[in-house]
C-alpha cells in the first residue's frame, strides 16, 4: 500500500511530466454511444415508440436493453481524467488514488473511452492496486512520489507496470469533443487577453 496519501493532482502532474512533449488535456468529456444506442432501443420499444419510429437510425440502436436498465439511472456522458494526444495515438488516462474509487469503476464507465482511444490506462499511486486487478486490455501506470523531481522531466516517478492492449483502429473522436476543447482554448485565450489589457 502507498506509504502516504497521494492526490489525483500529483499523479496528473507526474503524467504531464512523463509526457512533457505531448498534449495532456485534463477532464475530457464524451457522449457515450453505448448509452445512446440503448436509449434508442428503449425509445423504440417504450410508450412513445410511435413518435420515435422512423426518426432513429437503425444502425444506432442496441440489439437489446440490459436487464434493469433505466434511462434516468444511466449516464449519457463519460469523463476521462486525462487525454494524451500525440501525432500517432490517443491515450485515455483514468486516475485513481483510493482502492474504493478503483473498485467502483466498471466496464460501463470505461467503454466509451476504450472505443475512442488507442490505449486506456489507470494511473495510480505505487502499490495501490495489483496488475492482476486491472481489467483486461487496460494498462497500469504507478506513481512513486519518492522518484518524482519537479525539476527534472526524466524523474517523473511513473512506471509502466502493465502495458495496455493497443486498439489499432479507434472510432473517430466525435465533433463535440473538438468543439468543447476549442471552447476551453477560447476561454483561456480570452482570460489571457483581459489580463494583458489590464496589465
Amino acid at each position: 500500500m502507498p506509504s502516504q496519501l497521494i492526490t489525483a493532482k500529483q499523479v496528473l502532474t507526474a503524467v504531464r511530466r512523463k509526457h512533457h512533449k505531448d498534449a495532456v488535456v485534463r477532464e475530457v468529456v464524451v457522449d457515450d454511444p453505448f448509452h445512446q444506442a440503448i436509449l434508442n432501443r428503449w425509445r423504440l420499444t417504450g410508450p412513445s415508440a410511435r413518435f420515435w419510429d422512423g426518426k432513429i437510425d437503425p444502425a444506432e440502436v442496441a440489439p437489446s436493453i440490459p436487464e434493469g436498465w433505466n434511462p434516468s439511472d444511466s449516464v449519457p456522458q463519460r469523463r476521462i481524467d486525462a487525454l494524451i494526444v500525440t501525432s500517432r495515438q490517443l491515450t485515455a488516462v483514468e486516475i485513481k488514488v483510493t482502492r474504493s474509487d478503483f473498485k467502483r469503476d466498471s466496464d460501463e464507465k470505461r467503454r466509451a473511452w476504450r472505443l475512442y482511444s488507442h490505449r486506456f490506462v489507470y494511473a495510480v499511486p505505487r502499490g495501490l492496486i495489483s496488475p492482476l486487478e486491472v481489467p483486461h486490455g487496460c494498462g497500469l501506470w504507478e506513481f512513486d512520489v519518492d522518484q518524482f523531481d519537479g525539476r527534472s522531466p526524466k524523474r517523473h516517478g511513473i512506471t509502466t507496470t502493465k502495458k495496455a492492449v493497443v486498439n489499432p483502429r479507434p472510432a473517430p473522436i466525435p465533433d463535440q469533443v473538438f468543439i468543447s476543447l476549442a471552447h476551453r482554448v477560447s476561454k483561456y485565450e480570452t482570460r489571457e487577453e483581459r489580463v494583458s489589457a489590464n496589465g
